[in-house]
């Protein structure tokens, strides 16, 4: 299919530039021609060389005939080659002959015929003409086939080869990446996102290699979304495994023991919500992977993160943990945000849950709101154990979970979460360690003003 569709590009692309850029040349040294030929008008060789040739036999026969009388002449005339005398007449006359003179033999002129009276050395007057249209017709058909569209020969040639070349080259030039890009194109459709372009470029610096390195940048991106998308379908099939293995073996207890039902069908209700959390998680991080905020609205980003912060203070003193927020300075500011007030919540409460799971008793989680140049920032820093330096870039990535005995059982989808929110809200999450321990998670918001 790519040899068939790179053939039909060749074949198209490739001929429409080469005749068209062809086409054009020859067009342009014609009309350059033309222009050159209507402002420079110049005497085809011809013309001069005749104008010449029968100024010399007019003067010569005039000057012999004047001195020497008509027999000098006939000897004078007895040696001209046949093709000069069938040009030339000489006849008696008692006036001055009527017609184009010597005088009028000038460049860029050419009389039909030229006429002088002479009178001999008896008295005895003569009138002696001289075909020039003749004598220009005997040479000009030998020329005439020797010119087409009005151009000397070497020019034409010049300008259709070297034109054919140049458009050749052209056209190979331009359709040559294409026919690449095709093939590459063709390759992708295929599944094969290992493809580069931009290294086949050679040297080439335009718009084509940009387009080269666009499209390799395009393929690298589908290799990391595709391979994301195989990663995330591997360990979602690996974490709804080991729930569905329980409840199979509490299903298979049930039916081997029926005096045990109650408690296996405790521990399938447990199960049944663990899958259920689950699943909502994954609904929620594969809602948040659009680029486009569904429901966009303003809300007031300090009552959120209040409104979140006293839920987990209610669950937070079974395990003896403080949740303490500092309230922003200065009171007055104000924190509006455009954006899903839901997702938003969800992404604040998954940090603030977070630092929940890896706090021990009397530990005190810190919740504070500041404004950072045109953003609104919440950092959440717990005194947990931290986490690793060289594991601290992962902690977003989905079903990634730090080894810790504090860490509970969660999925590792949380702060995956947490970040797609942020990015869909154009934000940013960073986390870093604490001293001398702890996590410290920050979250940046763009700050909502009104125009002025």
């Amino acid at each position: 299919m790519a040899i068939e569709s790179a053939k039909r590009l060749r074949g198209r692309l490739f001929w429409k530039i080469l005749l068209g850029f062809w086409f054009t040349f020859v067009a342009i040294a014609q009309g350059l021609w033309v222009v050159f030929a209507f402002y420079n008008p110049h005497e085809p060789p011809e013309s001069g060389i005749a104008r010449r040739f029968v100024k010399l036999q007019i003067t010569s026969a005039v000057s012999t005939l004047h001195s020497g009388g008509m027999p000098a002449l006939n000897a004078m005339i007895a040696d001209w080659p046949q093709d000069d005398r069938q040009f030339f007449s000489v006849s008696l006359s008692l006036l001055p002959a009527k017609g184009s003179s010597m005088q009028e033999l000038e460049p860029g002129k050419t009389p039909h015929e030229v006429v002088e009276f002479v009178q001999g050395p008896d008295g005895q007057g003569y009138r002696l003409r001289y075909d020039v249209a003749g004598l220009m017709d005997e040479y000009r058909p030998r020329k005439h086939h020797r010119e087409l569209l009005n151009m000397p020969p070497t020019l034409l040639w010049l300008g259709g080869l070297g034109g054919l070349v140049f458009s050749a080259v052209l056209a190979w030039n331009l359709t040559r990446p294409m026919l690449q890009m095709r093939k590459a194109f063709d390759r992708v459709a295929q599944g094969d996102l290992s493809v580069r372009l931009f290294s086949s470029m050679g040297k080439r610096h335009d718009e084509l290699s940009e387009v080269a390195r666009d499209f390799d940048s395009m393929a690298e991106r589908l290799q990391v979304l595709v391979r994301a998308r195989e990663e995330l379908l591997h360990d979602v099939s690996h974490e709804l495994r080991s729930p569905l293995a329980r409840l199979q073996l509490a299903i298979g207890l049930a039916r081997q023991n029926p005096s045990n039902v109650e408690s296996s069908l405790s521990r399938i209700e447990h199960e049944a919500g663990r899958l259920d959390k689950m699943i909502g998680e994954l609904l929620a991080l594969s809602r948040t992977e659009s680029s486009e905020i569904p429901d966009e609205e303003y809300f007031d980003l300090y009552g959120l993160v209040e409104a979140v912060v006293n839920d987990a203070r209610y669950e937070a003193q079974l395990p003896g943990v403080e949740i303490a927020m500092y309230p922003p300075s200065p009171d007055n500011l104000d924190y509006t945000v455009k954006g899903n007030a839901e997702l938003m919540r969800r992404a604040v409460d998954n940090v603030v849950r977070n630092a929940l799971r890896f706090s021990a008793r009397g530990q005190t989680i810190s919740v504070s709101l500041a404004q950072i140049e045109q953003y609104l920032q919440i950092e959440v820093a717990d005194q947990g154990p931290g986490v690793e330096e060289d594991k601290l870039s992962s902690i977003f990535d989905p079903f990634v979970r730090v080894k810790s005995p504090l860490s509970g059982k969660g999925y590792g989808l949380g702060l995956a979460i947490t970040r797609k929110v942020m990015l869909a809200h154009e934000g940013k999450v960073d986390a870093r360690n604490a001293q001398p321990h702890g996590l410290i998670i920050s979250l940046q918001v763009p700050h909502w003003k009104p125009a002025s």
